[in-house]
């Protein structure tokens, strides 16, 4: 199913990034709310009364418009935690939403962004381009699951239970996609602060993997 519930908690991840130039992919601590919340999409339990929805229909303006209406509704406040305020969720959501529908202007699939068009979005939504490559790898990630998820269930084949089990079937998680391709495209020194949030340089944290 695709709801307001699972975009608001698909655009939140681990670690929160102190710094003053804050990466806002990384607001919060709320992995596993976003996990949990996410796995009624794949494993075909029922989290809300909208209809399935075809690969087709995976877009990148259609996450935005599902994330418009979480902030709109307040949906994110039920994972908000310790010293997080509404004006701070609500901002990170609406410099979400403006990075997803920028590049949907450029291909709606989200299947051909180029670097180019990454650094635009990165230079008109004034955040960094680990911001961009963040939230376009969770979309990417989230709508790659769904078609290997509607695939077993046209094959008859056994549907995935927990999240576990669809990390498992796609080999990896939206952080890690997110920190390959910024590795791939070179777009981030080895010198720099990891974008992961945890505040080591890059060489010493994620390049590691």
């Amino acid at each position: 199913m695709f709801t307001s519930r699972i975009l608001t908690s698909i655009f939140n991840n681990r670690r929160l990034n102190p710094s003053l130039h804050r990466s806002i992919s990384t607001t919060t601590s709320l992995h596993n709310s976003w996990m949990d919340s996410i796995k009624g999409v794949f494993t075909g339990n029922k989290t809300s009364s909208d209809q399935p929805i075809g690969s087709d229909q995976f877009t990148l303006l259609r996450f935005a418009d599902e994330l418009k209406n979480a902030r709109r509704l307040g949906t994110f406040k039920q994972y908000m935690v310790g010293r997080s305020s509404e004006a701070t969720f609500s901002d990170a959501f609406l410099k979400q939403e403006a990075i997803i529908r920028y590049l949907g202007g450029f291909d709606n699939t989200g299947e051909n962004i180029q670097t180019s068009q990454k650094q635009e979005a990165a230079k008109v939504c004034n955040c960094m381009i680990a911001d961009v490559e963040n939230v376009l790898a969770k979309f990417t990630w989230a709508k790659e699951a769904h078609k290997k998820v509607e695939k077993l269930k046209e094959e008859g084949k056994p549907m995935p239970k927990s999240m576990a089990e669809i990390q498992k079937m796609m080999g990896s998680t939206p952080m890690e996609l997110a920190r390959s391709n910024l590795a791939k495209s070179g777009q981030i020194s080895r010198n720099a602060l990891c974008p992961c949030g945890s505040k080591k340089r890059y060489k010493r944290c994620c390049a590691k993997d």
